[in-house]
């Protein structure tokens, strides 16, 4: 009953986000700056990201009847942290560059950094300032705890866990970042997209597994990072960034 109730609710929360995006997309986007800038800038000022506060739905909160999902998943999270799959998500709170691109290597069969690879790292750099830009007023509005406060609980995490405590919740900022960048390099990847996907999809999963988000986080992280992104498209320095990064790959071999 519970799955059923909460994919009907994504389903309807992604067919208005949907609808939004066809609207925003007309909208003029800003002008491009220095297209060689290797500064992790945003695409787009704040105010003409869209805002996740309008087509997110509020946190889940004990009483609504979707939070006993997020107990749920906190519950299996914390079966799963002495197993090989906990020591990856241990592992994936890390959020270098250096170790994203070993994360997704397996996908990509390359590693990317910023010696082989720079207009690709400004690209992925670039665009997950941006969505995440776009997620912090979320965050910054609704204050939601995390779980491992709100429980008082131990976490899959610990030497994190002191600095982490009295930031938001919700919406995720790891699985914005894990998704953001699956997006951008299935783009690229597009023969290469299960694979690149599913390391973005683990690595906002990882962050429920070691109790520091509940499942409504990252689903809206998810949700709130494609918006953005999608957004983003328009601009003409991202646009142009996209491209470098192709002649980048094409370059190197990685890319027909």
């Amino acid at each position: 009953m519970f799955k059923h109730s909460y994919t009907l609710i994504l389903g309807r929360i992604t067919t208005i986000l949907v609808a939004a995006l066809l609207v925003v997309s007309c909208s003029t986007a800003r002008k491009a700056t220095q297209a060689g800038s290797s500064e992790a800038t945003a695409y787009l000022a704040d105010e003409e990201l869209p805002d996740a506060t309008v087509f997110l739905p509020s946190p889940t909160k004990p009483g609504d009847p979707l939070f006993q999902g997020d107990l749920a998943y906190y519950a299996w999270g914390k079966t799963v942290r002495d197993s090989q799959r906990g020591t990856v998500a241990h592992d994936d709170a890390s959020s270098s560059m250096t170790y994203i691109a070993r994360r997704f290597e397996p996908a990509l069969g390359f590693l990317f950094s910023a010696d082989t690879t720079p207009n690709l790292l400004r690209l992925l750099s670039k665009s997950y300032t941006t969505t995440n830009n776009a997620n912090k007023k979320a965050k910054d509005y609704y204050k939601r705890k995390r779980p491992y406060v709100e429980f008082s609980e131990p976490t899959g995490v610990p030497e994190g866990e002191r600095g982490s405590r009295n930031s938001a919740s919700y919406p995720s900022g790891h699985a914005t970042r894990g998704w953001t960048m699956a997006l951008v390099l299935a783009e690229l990847f597009p023969e290469k997209a299960e694979e690149i996907l599913k390391v973005g999809y683990e690595y906002g999963e990882s962050r429920v597994i070691v109790g520091y988000h509940y499942q409504s986080d990252v689903d809206a992280a998810r949700i709130a990072a494609a918006a953005a992104l999608a957004v983003v498209h328009a601009n003409p320095e991202f646009q142009n960034d996209m491209e470098l990064a192709r002649q980048e790959l094409k370059k190197l071999g990685y890319l027909k």
